[in-house]
């Protein structure tokens, strides 16, 4: 059995059937068919009681297990209903992951349409066939974008070679942010950073791990950007203890080729601080990369390991 979503702490998606009927996929029914990678970074957590705790030696904790679906959003569609941001929802289509806000959000990150420092209410992470022929990935993006009746303006467009029943989600509730984490992740062309290994001059094919991060929270620019380094860290922390590697040279993988990220902060007053840290001593930090972490290691499990 494949699930429309996999979630390690939040567990809950919702799938809405052709004649309206709606199922819960809970961890229960999956928990056979994924790895147990995730279970150790549970261990210690409690569940949220409602209210997220200031006490600075609270751990984060996971989100509520109750369903936060409302209704049919897409009839013949599956939704996931965040519950760390209302509003906050991703659903799987027939070739796209959409993870669509509630506003617009502060943005940064690598994909090729939409990248860059960016105001952005939707991220796109497009499945394209290992074969895809990529000489023009923009316009390419933006006729998608068009065709399916999304605003080319507000929105950031990643390519993806990964099977879409692959898509791992989490997230996590702390006192002053909460966060989740949605990838795909493959590693036919896993690789090495810092060493010398072949390249090629500057071009473009379809993401390998995709990292879609959700903030919401306040962080400065500089936050943002330690935040993707933070990412970055843990998604080479997975990879090292699966034991991912670089196929040509022999030596630990930090990654793919043609990996992408794409991070977006709500921003919202109702959060009084103002994250100017996002590394591994900082509470946000902490949970970015333990969300990266166990998603990685999740979509890879779902495809059976890495390969």
């Amino acid at each position: 059995m494949t699930t429309p979503f996999l979630h390690v702490q939040a567990e809950q998606a919702v799938d809405v059937g052709e004649a309206g009927e709606v199922s819960e996929v809970s961890r229960a029914s999956i928990a056979s068919e994924t790895s147990k990678s995730s279970e150790a970074s549970k261990e210690n957590r409690t569940e949220l009681d409602g209210q997220a705790k200031p006490n600075a030696q609270a751990k984060p904790t996971p989100v509520n297990e109750a369903s936060q679906f409302r209704g049919k959003d897409q009839v013949g569609q599956t939704v996931y209903h965040a519950e760390i941001w209302p509003g906050l929802k991703l659903y799987r289509k027939e070739r796209h992951i959409l993870l669509e806000a509630p506003e617009r959000m502060d943005s940064l990150g690598s994909a090729v349409y939409g990248g860059g420092m960016q105001s952005l209410q939707r991220f796109v992470n497009i499945y394209v066939d290992r074969f895809y022929h990529c000489e023009d990935p923009e316009r390419d993006i933006r006729n998608l974008l068009r065709d399916w009746g999304y605003p080319e303006q507000g929105a950031a467009g990643l390519l993806t070679a990964v099977q879409l029943q692959h898509t791992a989600i989490v997230e996590e509730q702390g006192a002053d942010y909460g966060v989740l984490c949605c990838v795909t992740a493959g590693v036919s062309n896993a690789a090495r950073a810092g060493v010398r290994r072949t390249t090629f001059p500057a071009s473009w094919t379809p993401g390998t791990i995709n990292i879609m991060l959700v903030v919401d929270g306040r962080m400065t620019p500089a936050a943002m950007v330690n935040a993707i380094i933070t990412a970055t860290e843990a998604k080479a922390a997975a990879l090292s203890d699966l034991g991912v590697r670089d196929a040509e040279i022999g030596l630990t993988a930090t990654g793919t080729t043609t990996d992408a990220v794409m991070l977006g902060v709500s921003q919202r007053a109702k959060w009084p601080l103002l994250h100017a840290y996002a590394g591994t001593a900082t509470d946000l930090g902490g949970a970015i990369g333990r969300l990266v972490y166990d998603a990685v290691r999740e979509s890879l499990a779902a495809a059976g390991g890495p390969k």
